[in-house]
């Protein structure tokens, strides 16, 4: 038997000296291995905060694209409305607000459908931010004819006030000075409808009675050109008592503080043709209100002062502001609040525009 032959195993000797290195080997292959599990780990964890902020992400940006009116909304909360969902043929409401860093709802964000309460939406949310993007264009106001909305001016009856009448004829002419009632700095206005107190003056209703917006002057208080609005109104249309008569007088976009006058006077047929009404010494009239007389058919124009006013209502529409603003898009930023943050940005287009209030 030769040597190769008799040596199957391994003597003590050898084992000894190969331990030790066996045991390195081992132990740098569990640390491989550690670090390989924990980095797996890692990258789960990566993964799923990844996804789950992709998640909420994308379900906040579905309803936000579906908007087509706003509420409310800040850079942590939005508050919108959007098409029938539940088949009852009306909108919805909706909220998505974040509950901030501290507190019972720190690092949630919270979804309110109608009137339901509050409810957390989707948590280990570190960081929460919507920037609204918007246009703005000229607030174009239409031409509102009845009915209209706002009171630009009106006289009426005051405490202690005397009941008078003007009759309406070729020669005397009955007039009212106002400056519409817009206090909003550089707002745009339209006059829709003036409302007098007359009746018809005799039996004999073939005349016409001509009513006309004018510019004004602020000064003297009397109508000047040019005319603005002009309707003529048949004698037969009045009553034989006094009643409020409603006439459409549509003047279009005119800015804040510019004064008016209205005139009622003699527009064809025989002798008088209408009997309006104005009050005198009332207690309360407004100060920027003054009836205008002229004898001469409406060519020369006097004020009696500002004791004496036409009843008389002015309707029309007002905006709040020279422009109006929507919204275009809107950008939404999440933040984990997982020992490995991550953060999401999207861009929402709105479609619908909705106006900010």
């Amino acid at each position: 038997m030769s040597l190769s032959q008799r040596r199957s195993g391994v003597t003590m000797l050898e084992l000894m000296v190969t331990l030790p290195s066996a045991t390195v080997l081992i132990g740098a292959m569990a640390m491989c291995i550690t670090v390989m599990m924990r980095a797996k780990s890692q990258d789960d964890n990566l993964f799923r905060s990844t996804y789950d902020l992709s998640k909420a992400a994308t379900q906040i940006a579905t309803d936000l694209e579906s908007a087509v009116a706003h509420v409310s909304s800040s850079t942590t909360h939005m508050e919108f409305v959007v098409p029938d969902r539940n088949g009852d043929g009306l909108p919805e409401q909706m909220r998505y607000e974040w509950g901030g860093a501290t507190g019972a709802n720190a690092n949630k964000i919270l979804w309110k459908y109608n009137q339901e309460p509050l409810a957390v939406f989707f948590d280990e949310v570190g960081s929460f931010e919507l920037l609204t993007n918007t246009v703005t264009i000229p607030n174009a106001v239409p031409n509102h004819l009845l009915p209209d909305v706002t009171i630009l001016g009106s006289i009426n009856a005051f405490p202690s006030c005397v009941f008078r009448e003007q009759v309406i004829n070729a020669s005397n002419s009955i007039g009212q000075y106002f400056v519409p009632a817009v206090t909003n700095a550089g707002a745009k206005w339209d006059l829709g409808t003036i409302r007098i107190m007359a009746r018809a003056a005799d039996a004999n209703t073939d005349g016409f009675l001509v009513v006309r917006v004018m510019r004004a002057d602020a000064t003297s208080r009397l109508p000047l050109s040019p005319v603005l609005s002009e309707v003529r109104i048949a004698e037969w249309r009045l009553g034989t008592s006094y009643q409020w008569l409603d006439i459409p007088s549509p003047v279009n976009w005119q800015t804040q503080g510019t004064p008016l006058c209205i005139t009622l006077s003699y527009g064809g047929g025989t002798g008088d043709v209408a009997r309006v009404q104005f009050i005198e010494n009332g207690t309360g009239m407004p100060a920027s209100g003054n009836l205008v007389t002229s004898s001469d058919g409406g060519v020369n124009w006097t004020s009696p002062g500002s004791t004496r006013g036409l009843r008389f209502y002015a309707y029309g529409f007002y905006n709040s502001s020279p422009l109006r603003t929507f919204l275009s898009s809107i950008e939404l930023k999440l933040g984990s609040s997982r020992s490995l943050p991550q953060r999401i940005q999207t861009s929402v287009r709105l479609p619908a525009t909705p106006e900010v209030p």
